[in-house]
């Protein structure tokens, strides 16, 4: 069969009309569309006849014909031979596709100019997975940007790949100058130091690590503790991430410290203590000791004269002595012994292989230390400390039995005087048994009603009228014996039975004064008043001003013939409540005298701010009197101050007439003492023979 023969021309003409994918036809030199094929219908809607002879500009949208760009790119093609662009176009049914467009001018053989060729694309689709990409990789970058960790890539060869701000922030590098491409290991060894770098590298970019089991570590560099995580890469190198953990290491090394030492002072906790002296007695052994002369100790320290600084200066004043007092404890000791404060102003002292012949030079240099004066805002200040020690043995090799026994032997030097040290005997648990048994003895002598009150004298120092009596509580066994005010009134103080004992007390004194007759007093009617002893426990209750009305009302004596007694220690226990309730008192119109007067710490503040109506001097100065130029002196300042004040005095514990003498002498108002009378169970009322009742029959 013949073959057919297409001329080159005809050849080609057929095969661009033909082509479907690409939009292909002539423009004359004026951009008027000359010819139309197949792609160029598919892509813009025209048929040939609709569009063949219209100008090409209207496939491109209004802005682009504003801005002159369908000319520009047929000069551009003209002037350079090419044109090449992509961009939004028009399709007949007005929709935009994102086109290719490819413009070349055509001549022929003579060089005349023709037109141009021009080819277009759809590449919508390509266009919009490109923008959705840098959709994405705009969020990626974003993100990164603004994680609060660190990431970066690093590829098989331990190159660093990728890094957000955040990994240079927290490597303390500029972002531009991260060594993109260079070793992940010289970029953090420059960063946190060798060793850091090398752990990381160890610990997380090992390749045999599994994939599913990232590998977590905290890298500790000189300015920052970094968390990291690090994941390997399916093909080939890893993923990590570091997160700033330096604030969380920090407060979980305050909360380690913490768990371990006091924090005002920084000496360790008693928790610190327990656990060091487990630790060295089971090193020790048996009996807590390794040789017959070295044992370990422990040393119970309490400050002596603390709490009147604490409550007078203020809590700041005391946290800087019990800071000054820590470092004076630890220069004491030796730099391998334990120093911990208990709380308050407690503190121990644990001596690990201590001669035995060296505890009561260690002890002395502590009490030493504590005695020097402390100057604090050019006040200065002293206390004292008492030091009970316990020493290991083969009965006491646990921390809970030198505990013990330290307490105990604190507990009796304490008793002894105060600051001193008192080594632990066996026959202090003895005491302590005894205690125990006592306070219960107390209790039920209290729920019993078996105590008793006895009523002391007080005179006029001229002409020694009685003008009342102090009431005293006194304690007195089936079996014929006594227990002193001075054991069982501390004992009942600390086992709480002193609100109830003392509202008992006021009801029994107020009941008894309100039987005594009036009398005559340097000729002129009087009344007799009674002096209640007040604790540091009854001014701690917020009700004691009730107490006192109801004690008044029951007996019906009038509130100007009762006079309660404080003592400055009791009311540093809470100066404010304590103030507060004895203004409430005074409003009644009891008299208010402050006892042992010239003992305490700050007695002379007490005269303008409480409502005193009364000092009494305390029997320590009296005793001196004409033996003691310095007790005379003090007495005689005393007197002075109170007559100017307005307040009334009496002088305790008078037991010799020269004594009196010497107070009328320097105008003593009223004194008390075995002079006068000792205390008894029935008072001698003025006018009444020895042991008589008659006085309480009025």
């Amino acid at each position: 069969m013949p073959s057919r023969r297409y001329d080159t021309d005809t050849m080609y003409r057929l095969l661009v009309q033909g082509v479907a994918d690409y939009a292909i036809y002539m423009l004359d030199p004026d951009g008027t569309v000359a010819n139309w094929n197949a792609g160029a219908q598919r892509a813009k809607g025209y048929t040939a006849d609709e569009i063949v002879g219209k100008h090409f500009s209207c496939f491109y949208t209004p802005e682009d014909r504003a801005d002159g760009l369908p000319w520009r790119g047929l000069a551009t093609a003209r002037a350079e031979g090419r044109f090449e662009a992509e961009g939004w176009r028009l399709r007949k049914d007005g929709t935009r596709f994102w086109a290719h467009v490819v413009i070349d001018p055509i001549y022929d053989e003579d060089g005349t100019f023709l037109g141009f060729a021009k080819i277009t694309r759809d590449r919508t689709e390509q266009r919009v997975s490109t923008l959705n990409l840098e959709a994405t990789r705009r969020t990626l970058d974003l993100a990164l940007s603004n994680m609060s960790q660190g990431l970066c890539l690093i590829d098989a060869d331990g190159r660093l790949q990728l890094a957000n701000e955040r990994f240079a922030e927290l490597l303390d590098i500029a972002p531009g100058a991260l060594p993109i491409g260079r070793s992940a290991h010289a970029c953090l060894s420059a960063a946190l130091g060798t060793a850091a770098a090398d752990a990381f590298w160890h610990d997380h970019l090992q390749p045999a690590l599994p994939t599913n089991r990232p590998a977590i570590s905290e890298i500790v560099g000189p300015a920052r503790v970094l968390s990291a995580t690090t994941r390997p890469l399916a093909g080939g190198g890893w993923v990590s991430t570091f997160t700033d953990t330096s604030e969380r290491r920090r407060y979980e090394d305050r909360i380690r410290y913490l768990a371990h030492h006091d924090p005002l002072t920084g000496l360790a906790n008693r928790a610190t203590l327990h656990e060091h002296l487990a630790a060295t007695l089971r090193f020790a052994g048996p009996g807590g000791k390794r040789s017959d002369d070295e044992r370990r100790a422990i040393l119970f320290l309490d400050l002596d004269r603390f709490k009147p600084v604490n409550d007078t200066m203020g809590h700041a004043v005391g946290d800087r002595l019990l800071q000054e007092v820590a470092q004076r404890l630890r220069v004491s000791v030796r730099a391998g012994d334990l120093v911990a404060r208990l709380g308050g102003d407690e503190f121990a002292v644990a001596l690990d292989a201590i001669e035995m012949a060296h505890l009561p030079v260690v002890a002395d240099r502590i009490i030493a230390a504590v005695n020097r004066p402390f100057s604090f805002d050019g006040r200065t200040l002293t206390v004292g400390v008492s030091i009970g020690i316990a020493i290991s043995s083969e009965t006491a090799n646990t921390p809970d039995t030198l505990l013990r026994d330290a307490d105990l032997a604190l507990y009796q030097a304490k008793n002894d005087g105060r600051n001193r040290y008192q080594i632990y005997e066996p026959s202090m648990g003895e005491v302590v048994t005894a205690r125990a048994m006592l306070e219960t003895d107390l209790r039920q002598v209290v729920r019993d009603g078996g105590l008793s009150l006895h009523y002391q004298p007080i005179v006029r120092a001229r002409t020694s009228a009685t003008i009342g009596f102090e009431a005293l509580l006194r304690w007195h066994r089936a079996d014929g014996t006594s227990v002193p005010p001075a054991t069982f009134v501390p004992l009942a103080e600390e086992a709480g039975l002193m609100t109830d004992l003392g509202a008992w007390i006021l009801k029994e004194a107020c009941s008894e004064a309100a039987r005594w007759p009036d009398h005559a007093t340097d000729g002129k009617p009087d009344r007799l008043t009674v002096s209640v002893n007040v604790s540091a426990t009854q001014l701690r209750n917020p009700h004691f001003a009730e107490t006192v009305e109801e004690a008044l009302a029951a007996s019906g004596l009038p509130a100007d013939r009762l006079e309660i007694e404080i003592t400055e220690t009791a009311v540093l226990d809470n100066r404010e409540l304590a103030l507060a309730l004895l203004q409430r008192i005074a409003a009644l119109g009891v008299r208010i005298a402050l006892d042992d007067f010239g003992t305490g710490y700050a007695s002379l503040s007490f005269l303008h701010s409480f409502p005193l109506s009364r000092i009494k001097i305390d029997r320590s100065f009296v005793q001196g009197l004409g033996r003691d130029p310095q007790s005379t002196a003090i007495v005689r300042a005393i007197l002075g101050l109170s007559r100017s004040l307005g307040l009334a005095v009496t002088a305790e514990g008078v037991e010799t007439e020269r004594q009196r003498r010497i107070l009328i002498k320097e105008h003593c108002q009223d004194l008390q003492g075995y002079l006068f009378g000792r205390p008894e169970a029935r008072p001698r009322l003025p006018g009444a023979a020895a042991g008589s009742d008659a006085p309480h029959a009025a």
